[in-house]
Parts: structure tokens; C-alpha cells; sequence
């Protein structure tokens, strides 16, 4: 339905020198300065159209948690923004809120947050409220994403201008009209995918992180309690920050690999298989392809883990239908099934039979 090349603007010389961002913490652990810049979602708008606490809120309340904050600045945020407005602000040095200007706010920042393009989407819908029908003019849709490349592109080039240092998280969107009809959804999630492809791209050539957050939001539909309004609820931003919070915390120790299940008293064969032995239970393994998110369950929601890493590879003990399809990798973890992210391999029956008898 929407054909769109994207074509990446980042010049290769920003990103030489960019310093990771674990490395950035550990410079600057006792003295976050944390910049909120995005729409209505960064600004904390509800779903009942009242203005409260947003994903970048509930960041800075961990940072102070943690010892670590030093300030933190949401002025920039604003309800109805555009990406070409969050752009526009920075070039034109605009003030709003008690504080030295935007570009002075940039200039101290040791994190920056950033989501901008949904309502450069959302303005080219026309959605009847009657019938729950959607409908949008093509053109007019890719010429709007190519604008959002570009702003954004162009947002990233800017902020490193003025700090080429600061660690940038970009958010990708999720779904924000999951109670219109069934019919309507694949374009939705079509218009939305590519809209995160150019987010995701552009993050990953200028050296900032990526933070997906469609699954979340999909996995709890009460995120979105009002079938009118686009916005989350608290917990729902709550979720989007714990998002964030597993790339952005202070401490960053190498999480371990999920816990496997315990072996029998027994003793089984050593089978090997494709670089592995297997373990007793064993149904497969998992490579990861793109990153996406580590999961457990609890009251029948999920709640992330943290974000696994392409190349990564995980034994899997079971599969089932929940959530849209997980595979459980042992120890209360799980890994949704979405193809193009995560490739799934089996051994041959016979070396199943000799770890699972």
C-alpha cells in the first residue's frame, strides 16, 4: 500500500567518535542532565484530555531515584508537535518554561529523549468516528513520511551541533487506533511499520537508540482506555518508561542469560547440535535478528525484561499461542514471534528423543 524509499540524510562523520552509551553513563553517572523534546506522549497528555505525566516524567523520577539526576527539562514537549516544530524550536533557539533557552538546555544535556513524526501520520487520517472507517490520500501520506525522515534527520544533525556527546533515545510509535474496526487495522499497522522503519533507520545511523514500543502497548489495550483519543493512560506511559529505563539505567551490568530449566537426577546422553549441547527439554533455538523484546508474565500481562540484542541465541522449551505467539526460552521468559526479528530451528527428531526420552 505505501511504497516508500528511504533515503538516509546522516552525514558518516557525526557518527565517528560517538561514545556508546554505556560508556557516556559511566563519564557522567552522578550527573545526569536529562532533555525531554517529542509531542503530546513526552508532554504527559491523558487520554481524557487533561495534561499530566509523560514517559519522560517517569525516567527522570528513576534517575532521582537513583542518586543521579541533576536536572531535567520538558518545556520543549508539546501536545500537537510536529516534527518539523521539535526541528523549527532548536533552530530557532526558542525559550519556553523557566529555563536558559532550548539550545542552552541541549548544550548541558548527558541524555536526551525524542519522539516526533505520529502526528505528521495522524493529520493525513481521516477517520469517521461514526463508522469507524479510515481512509488517507496516498501521495499526501509518503509525502508526509519523507518529511519526517527529513525533520528528523535533520533534528539529529542539530542537536549534535550543539552536543556531540549527549546520548539520544528515539521513540518508535505504537498503535494509536486499536479500537477501530478489525478491517482497518493491517493499514494501520502497515502505515505504522514504515513509519518506525524510517525512526529505527535514522537512530541507527546517527549513532542514537531506538526504543520500540508497539508491542507493549499491543500486548495491553487498556494502555489506551479512551476508544476516542490517541493518548495513554498513566500506567501505560509507566510501561513506555520502563522501556526506556531498561537502555537508559545507570547501571548497565550484562544481564544473564535466562535461567534454564533444572535437569533430572538422571542422567541423559551429550547431544551436540549446531554449536549447542542440548538440554533436556529442549525443543529448539532462537536466534535473534533484529532487537526485540525479553518478556515474563504475571496476571496475565507481559512486562518487559529488556531488549535482546541481534545474534543473540536462546534455547526454547516451549511455544504457545499467547500474546500473539511466544516462545519460552526457560526461566519464566518469553520471546513474541514476529518474523523478520527472530528465527526459530528444531533438531531432528531423533537427536529430540535422545534429551527427551
Amino acid at each position: 500500500m505505501i511504497k516508500l524509499l528511504t533515503k538516509m540524510f546522516i552525514v558518516s562523520v557525526l557518527i565517528l567518535g560517538v561514545v556508546s552509551p554505556a560508556s557516556a553513563f559511566w563519564e557522567s553517572n552522578k550527573n545526569v542532565y536529562y532533555v525531554a523534546l517529542g509531542d503530546s506522549l513526552a508532554a504527559g497528555r491523558t487520554p481524557f484530555g487533561a495534561n499530566g505525566k509523560g514517559y519522560p516524567d517517569f525516567i527522570a523520577a528513576k534517575f532521582k531515584e537513583a542518586g543521579v539526576l541533576k536536572g531535567f527539562v520538558k518545556s520543549y514537549a508539546e501536545s500537537g508537535y510536529t516534527s518539523k516544530q521539535v526541528l523549527d524550536d532548536i533552530r530557532n533557539n526558542v525559550t519556553i518554561g523557566n529555563n536558559a533557552g532550548i539550545q542552552t538546555e541541549l548544550s548541558k544535556a548527558t541524555h536526551i529523549t525524542l519522539n516526533a513524526g505520529a502526528n505528521d501520520l495522524l493529520r493525513q487520517l481521516k477517520v469517521d468516528r461514526t463508522t469507524g472507517a479510515v481512509t488517507f490520500d496516498e501521495a499526501e501520506m509518503q509525502k508526509a513520511m519523507a518529511g519526517v525522515q527529513q525533520n528528523l534527520t535533520d533534528t539529529i544533525l542539530a542537536i549534535k551541533a550543539i552536543n556531540p556527546t549527549a546520548q539520544i533515545y528515539i521513540m518508535g510509535y505504537y498503535n494509536p487506533l486499536p479500537h477501530l474496526p478489525a478491517q482497518y487495522q493491517p493499514m494501520l499497522n502497515q502505515s505504522l511499520a514504515v513509519l518506525n522503519t524510517i525512526i529505527e533507520r535514522i537512530a541507527e545511523a546517527s549513532g542514537a537508540t531506538y526504543i520500540s514500543t508497539a508491542q507493549t502497548i499491543a500486548a495491553n489495550i487498556g494502555y489506551l482506555p479512551n476508544p476516542q483519543d490517541v493518548h495513554l493512560s498513566e500506567e501505560g506511559y509507566k510501561a513506555v518508561a520502563d522501556l526506556f529505563w531498561t537502555i537508559m539505567k545507570p547501571e548497565m551490568p550484562e544481564q544473564p542469560a535466562p535461567e534454564e530449566p533444572k535437569e533430572e537426577d538422571k542422567e541423559i546422553p551429550v547431544v551436540h547440535w549446531e554449536g549447542m549441547v542440548l538440554k533436556k527439554g529442549q525443543i529448539g533455538k532462537l536466534a535473534v535478528e533484529k532487537p526485540i523484546n525479553l518478556w515474563t508474565r504475571a496476571d496475565g500481562k507481559l512486562k518487559a525484561v529488556r531488549v535482546l540484542k541481534a545474534g543473540e541465541i536462546y534455547r526454547v522449551y516451549g511455544y504457545d499461542g499467547g500474546f500473539g505467539g511466544q516462545y519460552s526460552v526457560g526461566g519464566g521468559y518469553y520471546v513474541t514471534k514476529i518474523d523478520g526479528y527472530v528465527k526459530y530451528k528444531t533438531p531432528s527428531k531423533e537427536k529430540l528423543k535422545l534429551v527427551n526420552p
